[in-house]
């Protein structure tokens, strides 16, 4: 049996999840929909699938097994529940809604129409962050003291992302989510007790923060930091480190998995986001799988048609938009806050 997918959004993250499906050899992309003709037409060039204007008309149209939700957190919602009345699985991007009540109402209407709420959290399956989880299983550092994650670049790539109505906020909800969802990934069971965070906007012309630098404790008395930026330039940067009494480790997601190239007449594309063509430059490789892609769509296929436990559930994207909207409310109230 082969998935029939349906891709909602067919931009940046609509391609990749659309890429990651058909790597599987286990699922067929049926159809896409985007309001965008542009988006349409270079989406079904690549794809060769039918094309809708409205996720609502693919979903009423086409006979889908899953599809995946790639446009903006607004629509996560509307669309989820939707599919959810149709017994369609549904693989949505983070943050898993614009507000925490929204997305315990994607939970709650999932589960009770027996689908699956598959939080695309992808940077949990990038391969080199995977291989920390494995060490701090295996208590390769003994005790650990601090973890912290960066992730930085200098701004996102469509303009929806900076209207609070559409996204819900700014980097924090953006960019920090992931550095929440990592680390609470990698600590599991512990929970997150207490955070408190300093959120700023540096570009004045911004409407939401674009800069946010967030301390979390855990009930098993680690702390961990989350440092998200859009006013970096350079291209993106993210890295990650364990400190324990018996270890530590540095992996680099970004430039770890580079080549390094000097060139005069430029190169066509060289990593996410770098804004030069031309003298030394860190050149990606197989960027798409080392940042978690495939590996997630690998698995969420595994779940659908295995049986497969999930590593990252729709609960999961409820308890980090629960830490991203604390971290809000304790930058305006510049107090520590306390999850319960």
């Amino acid at each position: 049996m082969k998935l029939k997918v349906g891709v909602v959004g067919g931009a940046f993250a609509g391609s990749l999840h659309a890429q990651g499906w058909l790597k599987t050899n286990r699922a067929e992309i049926v159809a896409m929909a985007a309001p965008s003709q542009a988006t349409r037409d270079s989406f079904t060039k690549a794809f060769n699938c039918k094309a809708y204007k409205t996720a609502q008309e693919m979903i009423e149209s086409e006979s889908l097994d899953v599809i995946s939700l790639t446009l903006p957190n607004l629509y996560h919602k509307e669309l989820t529940l939707l599919a959810a009345s149709k017994g369609i699985h549904v693989v949505c991007e983070k943050p898993l809604a614009i507000n925490l009540s929204d997305a315990q109402e994607m939970v709650a209407a999932t589960n009770k129409a027996g689908v699956k709420l598959l939080y695309a959290e992808q940077i949990i399956f990038a391969p080199r962050y995977q291989k920390v989880k494995e060490l701090i299983d295996n208590n390769s550092f003994g005790q650990i003291v601090h973890i912290s994650h960066r992730e930085r670049h200098g701004g996102p790539h469509a303009k929806w992302f900076r209207d609070k109505s559409l996204s819900g906020g700014g980097v924090t909800m953006d960019m920090a989510i992931h550095g929440i969802g990592l680390i609470s990934h990698l600590l599991k069971p512990a929970k997150i007790t207490h955070v408190y965070a300093r959120i700023i906007t540096v570009d004045k012309s911004s409407p939401v923060d674009d800069h946010s630098l967030i301390t979390l404790e855990f009930d098993n008395n680690v702390l961990a930091t989350v440092d998200a930026s859009w006013v970096s330039p350079g291209g993106v940067d993210d890295v990650l480190e364990v400190l324990g009494t018996k270890g530590y480790v540095r992996a680099d997601l970004a430039r770890g998995q580079t080549i390094d190239l000097y060139t005069l007449s430029g190169a066509d594309y060289t990593a996410e986001k770098v804004e030069i063509d031309k003298g030394w430059l860190k050149v990606s490789h197989d960027e798409a799988r080392a940042w978690g892609w495939f590996d997630e769509i690998e698995h969420f296929t595994q779940v659908l048609l295995d049986g497969v436990t999930p590593i990252t559930t729709g609960e999961d994207g409820v308890e980090a938009l629960k830490i991203v909207t604390a971290a809000y409310e304790s930058a305006q109230s510049n107090k520590r806050v306390t999850i319960n």
